[in-house]
């Protein structure tokens, strides 16, 4: 052990150095590290030392991740293989779930499979002992520290909303949920990118050679748009939801082809929507025609629904709900369509700004019905109570005065939030750095774009036919794309 700790700690240099090394010193340092690590015989990385500590006991996993990666994987196949020398599994749950939340997100850039055979093991531990919660945090650390941006879509995003959904763990994968897509994996890495370059976009190192995703299909994007809609709706977050589920139902396909996951996501939008907004959603303009066809016949009864909710009365809300049951519960939607119901009398009230400025409670009760039960509450302390609650949960932007033997008035106020001047300072300090960040994404992807091979198919086309416009970079509306792959391309979301 006293001869192995000097090899395993040669790299990175700690203390690190007054002056810092090039991405061109480091890259070679940790490529050459990697291959003596690598080379190790897992006996020697599982040695102990006198007193019984290990290797993983002796090193950080923040300061020494490729050790650590690799001594965590001899660990795994000694237990595979039964080895009784090793630690039972109590110690390597520990031992991985502290190296996915504290590894150094540079040096991990070339440990892509590596890592990859790590989130595997800790996912079929939660499954092997019945918890699969218990991975969610894990997978969720993983994502977001060998990509902190959370750009890129890789096979580990479908495998966290799968988990996420199956335990109902739903909270704890939000944090990487909220990034916005913007690539797609590739299948090499850029010869001219070093993979320690820390200004790179993840679509340089991340791809399916490194190990750290494979291959996507596009019906795996529109399960993970489908998955992560569903996990916002449970978290009632209904903004989130419909974008997501919106990305799916838009999401183009060759030919105007829908599947089925498009449907069942269009069938959630129309739902969501109502709750979101109060009213029926109108698809984006740039949903195909021919999708856009398919919805309005196989989803009919969603749109009935919702016409009903923005058009009808409550009692007719309810009788539509009633009759459709069967198709709610098929299509797992009856949670959602009964949100719906719950939704209407709430958006009654919230209308009701529109028109008036103020007005008392009881005539809140006669304006309003409510859809669970196709009739007004029982009481007007009933109606008071449900206005408190939005204005609670900040659905209803109003205020609720009473007086001793006065009846209670309810005052709605301006839309919008008045915020101090310090918060309004944070968040937009907040929104500053977000709009940089998304900027920087923006002009990669513009210049990777600009440089596919099948842009500069297109380009070379029109040059021959002389009607080339330099203006329309990207977005020549006559772009032919060749490519019939199902794997996606790299290109911007």
């Amino acid at each position: 052990m006293d001869d192995l700790l000097p090899k395993l700690l040669a790299f990175p240099p700690h203390p690190p150095p007054s002056i810092p090394l090039t991405d061109t010193q480091y890259d070679e340092g940790i490529k050459s590290h990697i291959s003596t690590v690598k080379g190790m015989a897992d006996s020697k990385l599982l040695l102990r030392t006198s007193s019984g500590d290990g290797v993983l006991d002796l090193i950080n996993p923040s300061i020494n991740t490729v050790p650590y990666a690799f001594t965590l994987l001899a660990i795994i196949t000694a237990v595979h293989k039964g080895n009784k020398n090793v630690d039972a599994k109590g110690n390597l749950w520990k031992n991985m779930s502290d190296f996915v939340s504290n590894l150094d997100p540079r040096q991990i850039r070339y440990l892509g499979a590596e890592l990859g055979q790590i989130t595997d093991t800790i996912v079929e531990y939660a499954r092997s002992s019945n918890q699969i919660a218990a991975a969610v945090t894990p997978v969720t650390n993983s994502l977001l520290n060998y990509d902190p941006t959370g750009g890129m879509l890789t096979s580990r995003h479908l495998l966290l909303v799968k988990l996420s959904l199956n335990s109902r763990q739903f909270f704890d994968a939000v944090p990487v949920l909220d990034k916005p897509i913007l690539y797609f994996p590739t299948q090499k890495t850029p010869k001219s990118k070093l993979l320690c370059n820390m200004s790179s976009s993840p679509s340089t190192y991340i791809t399916t050679d490194n190990g750290f995703t494979k291959k996507l299909k596009y019906q795996e994007v529109l399960e993970y748009f489908l998955c992560r809609g569903m996990i916002y709706a449970g978290l009632r977050d209904w903004k989130k939801a419909f974008q997501s589920l919106e990305d799916a139902v838009s999401f183009p396909t060759k030919e105007g082809a829908v599947s089925k996951m498009m449907i069942d996501a269009y069938k959630k939008w129309i739902l969501v929507g109502l709750l979101r907004d109060g009213k029926a959603p109108t698809l984006p303009k740039v949903t195909g025609n021919g999708a856009a066809k398919v919805y309005h016949v196989i989803a009919k009864p969603y749109e009935s629904l919702a016409q009903i909710f923005e058009t009808g009365t409550a009692s007719r809300l309810k009788a539509e709900a009633d009759v459709g049951t069967a198709i709610w519960q098929q299509d797992c939607n009856l949670g959602l369509v009964l949100h719906v119901l719950a939704a209407y009398q709430k958006t009654q009230i919230r209308n009701l700004a529109n028109i008036y400025t103020k007005m008392s409670i009881q005539e809140v009760h006669s304006a309003t019905t409510s859809a669970e039960t196709g009739f007004k509450l029982p009481s007007v302390h009933a109606t008071e109570t449900l206005v408190r609650s939005m204005i609670a949960d900040g659905s209803l932007h109003a205020t609720v005065s009473s007086g001793s033997s006065s009846p209670s008035i309810l005052t709605f106020l301006p839309p919008g939030t008045l915020l101090s001047e310090a918060v309004f300072q944070n968040q937009l300090a907040i929104s500053t750095v977000q709009v940089k960040a998304l900027t920087d994404e923006i002009k990669h992807t513009d210049h990777a774009l600009t440089h596919e091979k099948d842009y500069v198919k297109w380009l070379q086309k029109q040059k021959k036919g002389k009607v080339i416009n330099i203006d329309q970079g990207i977005s020549g509306p006559d772009m032919d794309w060749q490519n019939d792959d199902e794997d996606l391309m790299a290109t911007g979301y």
